[in-house]
């Protein structure tokens, strides 16, 4: 019984000993950035924050500045490895690359998967009408008498029927992006979904649009709102706290939101 005992108690040690050497290995990847000389980041396309420069092909924007100011704090080179929405965490979990640089919406389900960073930024919905509408308050919209517009298949059609239940929906198909702005400019529709990014592209392509239109809530109030952030590895923490302070850094200072509206007025130009 004693030799089963010393037994068991020497694989147990040495399990402990296998997991201890693990944890130390995922704790060092700032360690294994630097001794390889590049950090790998992983990035799916999601203008303005990442995607394929037209002319070259090579990844650009908000996310691939920020990718870059990051190596040459760590004073590495900087490999952009492309992958798929549907491949990106896949592609982190199997060590294709160090971390992730994308418009990731940070979700309780999708940590499960990923260790999450600060958010660096806040997707979420305006509601916007019509200069002159009577609507006030986002209290005024779940009334029968209110219309949305929203293309069919797309959350600016299905949030307002989660959000406003007395509300109805003009379901709009067209494959036209400024189709349901253009209803509630139009007087065809009361009210519509506009994330801040579009509503920056919209106005950039359109200086007049600001003038016809009113929000109902601004940046602070976002509907159906989720935080930006980028991932590592469950267990690489000392990345996942340079990560946060190089976050926490560019936010306080004004950095993201600067940089990201200069992203979408470049592509609002295009």
């Amino acid at each position: 019984m004693k030799t089963m005992k010393r037994i068991l108690g020497a694989a147990a040690l040495a399990a402990g000993l296998v997991l201890s050497a693990q944890a130390a290995v995922a704790q060092d990847l700032i360690k294994q950035v630097l001794d390889r000389g590049t950090l790998r980041v992983g990035v799916a396309e999601g203008p303005p924050y990442q995607y394929p420069d037209a002319m070259t092909g090579e990844y650009i924007g908000m996310n691939i500045d920020f990718a870059n100011d990051l190596a040459k704090v760590m004073g590495v080179e900087l490999e952009i490895v492309p992958a798929t929405w549907a491949t990106l965490v896949t592609g982190l979990q199997v060590e294709q690359y160090d971390v992730i640089f994308a418009n990731l919406f940070a979700t309780p389900e999708r940590a499960v998967s990923v260790a999450f960073t600060d958010a660096y930024d806040t997707y979420g919905f305006h509601v916007v009408v019509k200069a002159d509408s009577p609507l006030q308050t986002l209290d005024d919209l779940n009334n029968p008498d209110v219309s949305f517009a929203g293309v069919v298949g797309t959350v600016e059609a299905s949030y307002p029927r989660e959000l406003f239940p007395n509300a109805t929906v003009n379901d709009l198909v067209t494959d036209q992006a400024n189709a349901g702005p253009s209803s509630v400019l139009s007087g065809n529709s009361d009210a519509v979904f506009m994330d801040p990014g579009y509503l920056r592209v919209v106005s950039s392509q359109n200086p007049d649009f600001m003038s016809q239109i009113r929000l109902l809530n601004g940046e602070d109030n976002l509907l159906k709102p989720v935080s930006l952030s980028y991932a590592v590895r469950h267990g690489n923490e000392d990345m996942l706290n340079l990560l946060n302070v190089f976050i926490r850094d560019k936010v306080s200072n004004g950095v993201v939101t600067k940089q990201r509206d200069a992203w979408f007025d470049k592509i609002a130009q295009q």
